[in-house]
């Protein structure tokens, strides 16, 4: 993730490992006020996210993070800064 632009590289989400990952979208499902059932329905297929994160572009990822508004974006964005 590049710090100044706020750009983010859904790879090395990708390389997080189970425990990371799963503490990772707790934190952000925390931040952004998600709901505790779909976050943890995320974590019972941590696979199949690290894939579909692998996949993403950082133009990809930076738009589907930009979604949850500009507040929360950043507060997303600093929490997967910390992981990285």
């Amino acid at each position: 993730m590049n710090q100044n632009n706020m750009e983010l590289d859904p790879k090395l989400l990708a390389r997080l490992d189970d425990r990371q990952l799963a503490e990772l979208i707790g934190q952000i499902a925390s931040a952004v006020g998600a709901d505790r059932q779909k976050a943890s329905a995320l974590m019972g297929n941590l696979d199949a996210l690290r894939a579909s994160l692998a996949q993403l572009t950082p133009e990809q990822a930076k738009a589907l993070l930009d979604r949850a508004g500009e507040d929360k974006s950043r507060e997303i964005y600093d929490i997967i800064r910390r992981k990285g």
